[in-house]
């Protein structure tokens, strides 16, 4: 359906990378020939799955681990991204800084934690 090669020479940064949704599109982007650096809360996830999508089919996969709903820490994490690997060239927002709770019954910072 795409074209090989399509992302070669891209570094794409996919939030909540370490499973689900984010992991499948992980492993397309890198058969595409993406470098990827993959964050979650989740460190040793985030390191499995790294493991497993280079092992089944090469390339380039790092992991930062991140809370995403942490300012400071995600610019860290693209300081970081910047200073080892230069700068991205795509971003996947997957990751989910929610909880499961009917909208009217948020509170203030539980709706600032999601919106």
């Amino acid at each position: 359906m795409f074209k090989e090669g399509l992302l070669k020479g891209k570094r794409i940064l996919i939030t909540g990378g370490g499973t689900g949704l984010g992991k499948e599109i992980a492993a397309k982007y890198l058969e595409l020939g993406a470098e990827l650096w993959l964050c979650g809360r989740r460190g040793a996830v985030l390191e499995s799955t790294a493991k497993e999508l280079v092992a089944g089919r090469g390339g380039v996969v790092r992991t930062h681990s991140v809370d995403i709903r942490d300012a400071a820490a995600v610019d860290a994490m693209v300081q970081r991204i910047w200073d080892e690997s230069g700068p991205l060239t795509g971003l996947v927002n997957n990751a989910a800084g929610n909880f499961i709770s009917p909208t009217k019954d948020l509170t203030p910072n539980g709706f600032n934690a999601i919106a």
